[in-house]
């Protein structure tokens, strides 16, 4: 997943900002994974602590993905609101977005959703934490 988004992302972000997007792509399949039940890190005991401090580790790098999107030309604006109204329809949401992004072909919109994609885990974190 990280290579066909770097590959797709080469006309539209620096060199730079390929590490920082990897970054983002990988934090978010470990959570799509932790939200399956499936273990993010074998021999830690509070797993719930440990996604939420790698998803705050990985804020750099969202602000820093989110300003090299902000540059395309076919930027769209995020669709996360501001309320949520439970754990349980984020994790909803999450899913529901998680499946557009696997199956979107389109850098510029996949980049969107992986951006919101990384809000949800944002929101989550700080509601678990």
């Amino acid at each position: 997943m990280q290579a066909s988004m770097v590959e797709a992302g080469r006309p539209l972000l620096l060199e730079s900002e390929f590490d920082d997007l990897r970054t983002l792509v990988r934090l978010t399949v470990e959570f799509y994974h932790y939200l399956l039940g499936e273990d993010p890190a074998p021999g830690v005991e509070d797993k719930t602590r440990y996604v939420c401090e790698s998803v705050f580790s990985g804020v750099d790098s969202f602000d820093l993905v989110s300003a090299a999107y902000r540059r395309s030309p076919r930027e769209e604006s995020t669709t996360v609101g501001s309320g949520v109204a439970s754990i349980e329809a984020l994790k909803d949401d999450f899913f529901s977005r998680y499946g557009r992004f696997s199956a979107e072909t389109n850098f510029e919109r996949r980049c969107r959703l992986l951006l919101d994609l990384f809000k949800l885990q944002i929101v989550f974190a700080g509601l678990s934490y």
